[in-house]
């Protein structure tokens, strides 16, 4: 699907309103955060040892319910490292996944040109996966990679009981199963399970730093103390061994203790904000059920005309809306609305208004 990516565009930079994540921070309000942390003067990590560090790994190990946890700068990399470490122990070099997971989509394939791994593709486009998926799965796989929820796929989640019968298939059939949870903490609320019982089906498990937690970059591969441990010669191999990480380490201590216990309220937001978008613009406003506090937006207007309204709309009002915006059906547009605290600045009726004004200016651009 087409899509423009703004998310660099020097427009964002200028503004000072945020409609989507959290709201940006400056250089200058990263190190004010940072300083006033009560672990800042920790003795500083080195090549992955260091009081913080470890301290987050413990922490990250505690809330997912594993044995450990280890710090990688890159997702990617933790991913790779767990995906490797798992055909490796199969002696199989296929894995399944969903053909609009992350790893397919945003990585160039780096499973397959990287880890010589092929692919089962496993569910169809923009639904989650079913029961009779599981059931056409083959029998010999390194793993099954699930990411919860899957953002291509309008940000969508199994059931409940259909994640139970991965867990035991997985265990039948002598497969791993590792999570793709980098919003796993968003993805909680909906089963209403704690983040222990979601990993507990689960072999391996990554989660993103970044993300809801807010901080700079990073990512955590949780796992028992083996897995772990067999990561190290492959972390250091694609080049994560980084000679110190204590920003990273520092905003993610910060993000558990002021972003983790707002996420169930972010999810709610979300389902609000959806339900009153759907009453003013209709139901194909939201193609997809809100699970999470990311969903899927669609827009009365073509892809063309929105992109430069977009902008315009910055350019005007200091006020970013989207980083991202696509094609839809029947010319529509459709962006992403991820809510986190920027949103706190705004009321519900003042995003509908936000919407109104640049669809307006849209149709003026189109005429």
């Amino acid at each position: 699907m087409n899509s423009s990516v703004y998310i660099n565009h020097p427009l964002r930079f200028a503004c000072d309103k945020f409609l989507i994540r959290h709201k940006p921070k400056t250089q200058r309000q990263w190190l004010q955060e940072l300083l006033i942390m009560p672990d800042v003067d920790l003795e500083i990590d080195s090549f992955g040892s260091g009081p913080a560090l470890e301290l987050l790994e413990s922490k990250m190990a505690k809330l997912l319910g594993k044995p450990r946890a280890l710090f990688l700068h890159k997702g990617m990399i933790g991913q790779l490292c767990a995906l490797k470490y798992h055909a490796d122990t199969s002696g199989c070099n296929t894995i399944a996944i969903h053909p609009q997971s992350h790893i397919q989509v945003d990585e160039l394939q780096a499973y397959h040109e990287l880890l010589r791994l092929n692919a089962h593709f496993f569910g169809t486009l923009n639904k989650p996966f079913t029961l009779g998926d599981i059931h056409q799965l083959p029998s010999n796989l390194a793993a099954v990679c699930l990411e919860l929820p899957t953002r291509h796929a309008g940000f969508q989640l199994p059931q409940w009981q259909n994640l139970e019968t991965l867990n035991r298939h997985s265990k039948q059939n002598g497969y791993a199963l590792h999570f793709d949870g980098a919003r796993l903490f968003e993805s909680a609320p909906y089963w209403n399970k704690s983040y222990q019982a979601i990993t507990h089906l689960a072999d391996s498990v990554y989660v993103s730093l970044y993300k809801s937690l807010g901080a700079m970059a990073g990512g955590i591969i949780a796992g028992d103390e083996h897995f772990i441990e067999s990561l190290s010669p492959w972390k250091s191999r694609f080049g994560g061994d980084v000679n110190t990480v204590f920003p990273y380490v520092l905003s993610a201590l910060w993000g558990i203790e002021n972003y983790l216990p707002h996420i169930p309220d972010y999810c709610l937001r979300a389902k609000q904000l959806s339900q009153l978008l759907t009453e003013v613009f209709g139901q194909q406003a939201v193609p997809f059920e809100v699970q999470t506090n990311g969903f899927v937006l669609q827009l009365p207007i073509e892809k063309f005309f929105l992109d430069r309204a977009v902008l315009r709309y910055a350019d005007k009002h200091k006020t970013w809306l989207f980083d991202k915006i696509l094609d839809g059906p029947k010319r529509t547009s459709r962006v992403e609305i991820q809510v986190g605290n920027a949103l706190k600045e705004w009321s519900d009726q003042e995003v509908v208004e936000a919407l109104h004004c640049v669809i307006s200016m849209a149709d003026e651009i189109k005429k």
